[in-house]
């Protein structure tokens, strides 16, 4: 680990975020793996020698409370169930492996930061992954079932015999709820940018019309249903989401102009445009820069 007070040369920023993504496809191949092999049942008879993976377990119960018996699933390709296999471990291990990969973000911005700014980024993994895993949850018991069930009536409409290609059915699940637990991170993200300064508060509020928008057309995206009642089921947790962590981020950012304003204070011979220090090397900074231009360092 490098000294704080150093300067990380740019071809340096490269090679550890390479290898910190490194660490994270790592993690997500030994949980993968680590799902492909781990049995249903921790008795395995030696004699007999039975195994059941847990992945059978996982993929019948997701057969259960998605569509349960309203529709009859066939493989279409006789690769079709192997590939399932795969694609149930690579979901669980996405799950299990955020934690990792949320460390791994929190130790490439580690250096860089202050002991008040690592309890920041504490709270974050924490913020996110709680988050993340509230998506997955809501996406499992709440969208995913509601987005299948409202494609079922267009078979009813259409007249068309329920049957469903497995990785259709499977991949829309999967997907759905990865993708949901994803965007459920997104409070967490807008509440650490303005504690750091990147963006404000008055920049959503000015702009909430285009961005609540924009949200939705992303939700209409990732839903693949396209029905306006699984698209609000989404979108109305979210914005509920994103309106708290404007409160909550609106506190610390008026902490921070207090901070800032007190500094103004405290040096009243000094240009109020220039009244801004590098908190790295000290160099005067005009009011609003991010990037020092004397170390070209970051500002927390």
């Amino acid at each position: 680990m490098r000294s704080k007070d150093k300067e990380m040369p740019f071809i340096e920023h490269i090679r550890e975020l390479r290898d910190r993504v490194k660490v994270i496809f790592l993690a997500l191949i030994i949980s993968t793996i680590f799902w492909l092999a781990f049995p249903a049942d921790l008795n395995i008879d030696p004699i007999s020698g039975l195994y059941r993976p847990f992945i059978s377990v996982l993929i019948e119960k997701v057969k259960t409370d998605i569509a349960g018996d309203a529709v009859n699933l066939i493989a279409g390709r006789i690769t079709s169930p192997l590939e399932l296999y795969f694609l149930g471990a690579i979901f669980l291990g996405m799950i299990t492996s955020s934690p990792i990969i949320a460390y791994e973000i929190y130790a490439y911005i580690d250096p860089a930061l202050y002991p008040h700014e690592r309890r920041i980024i504490y709270g974050f993994v924490a913020a996110f992954t709680g988050l993340f895993l509230v998506g997955v949850a809501f996406g499992y018991f709440v969208a995913a079932p509601l987005i299948f069930r409202t494609m079922l009536i267009f078979f009813e409409f259409t007249g068309a015999e329920p049957l469903v290609l497995l990785m259709d059915f499977y991949a829309l699940v999967f997907t759905t709820v990865l993708l949901i637990g994803l965007v459920f991170t997104a409070p967490a993200v807008f509440v650490v940018l303005v504690r750091f300064g990147v963006v404000s508060t008055r920049l959503f509020r000015k702009n909430r019309l285009y961005i609540y928008g924009g949200l939705y057309i992303i939700i209409a995206l990732i839903t693949p249903d396209g029905w306006l009642v699984g698209n609000s089921v989404l979108f109305l947790p979210l914005v509920l989401l994103l309106e708290l962590s404007v409160i909550i981020a609106r506190k610390f950012e008026k902490r921070r102009e207090a901070e800032l304003q007190l500094l103004a204070k405290e040096n009243p011979g000094e240009n109020p445009e220039q009244s801004y220090k590098c908190k790295f090397c000290g160099e005067a900074m005009e009011e609003g820069e991010k990037f020092c231009p004397n170390c070209g360092r970051a500002q927390g």
